[in-house]
């Protein structure tokens, strides 16, 4: 039975159809990297894994008529945050600029004029997430965008990635416990219930530490004291088309 439930666990699916990835499509090196990598071990510890925090300020979400504006990422090693390791990088596409976006971001035509090609930006992130758990907070814009660009670039199906998403993670903790008062998952407001720092500033770099400082949170209040193996976490598996 043991053994029944390790292969069907979500974990060893991922691993199958990362395998059935490589053998359908032809892939460029830096995808067969990030997908030939091994994945956690199911009896891993949860708190010694490698992870990626990562988040993407667009001007929208539909990534066919909005543009990606710029990607913020850090590791999150051993337990820590290496912002000696953290990259922000604005992306050359001011032609879809909103001002209600420009209003939370900050980011301006003028900011993104001597930005990077969003290929260039995008493969630094694909080659930084090899071997890593990826962690956004509501993973549904970055998905959509890394997949719009797998798709246009490399004419490709949505990546078979190992995400975290610390919006889930906060509603499954109240999904077990009296709600009341915390209907509102907004980033800064988890980060408030969770005794964190306000930041005042908005943008991928500072949103990514964010993240990740609340996953942490999120980690010691869910495994903390308790059988932290890699089997009892709820990654997020799914792929948005």
């Amino acid at each position: 039975m043991r053994l029944i439930l390790k292969h069907f666990h979500p974990l060893n699916k991922l691993k199958r159809e990362r395998e059935r990835y490589l053998n359908k499509h032809q892939v460029p090196d830096n995808i067969k990297a990030l997908l030939s990598a091994p994945l956690p071990d199911l009896d891993e510890d949860i708190f010694s894994l490698d992870y990626l925090s990562v988040d993407f300020e667009t001007s929208g979400f539909d990534p066919k008529y909005d543009s990606l504006l710029s990607v913020g990422f850090l590791p999150l090693i051993n337990q820590q945050l290496l912002l000696s390791e953290a990259v922000e990088t604005l992306i050359n596409s001011a032609e879809n600029i909103k001002a209600e976006t420009a209003v939370i971001n900050h980011i301006v035509p003028e900011m993104l004029e001597q930005g990077k090609p969003w290929a260039e930006v995008l493969d630094t992130l694909l080659d930084e997430l090899v071997g890593k758990v990826l962690i956004v907070h509501g993973s549904v814009v970055e998905k959509r965008f890394l997949n719009y660009y797998i798709a246009q670039q490399y004419q490709l199906p949505p990546l078979p990635l190992l995400w975290v998403d610390t919006l889930q993670m906060e509603k499954s903790l109240h999904a077990y416990k009296d709600s009341s008062g915390a209907d509102d998952f907004r980033l800064g407001s988890i980060r408030a219930r969770h005794n964190l720092p306000e930041y005042s500033a908005h943008g991928a770099l500072v949103d990514s530490l964010a993240t990740g400082e609340l996953y942490l949170a999120l980690l010691k209040k869910c495994f903390e004291g308790a059988d932290s193996r890699v089997r009892h976490m709820k990654f997020d598996y799914s792929r948005v088309f």
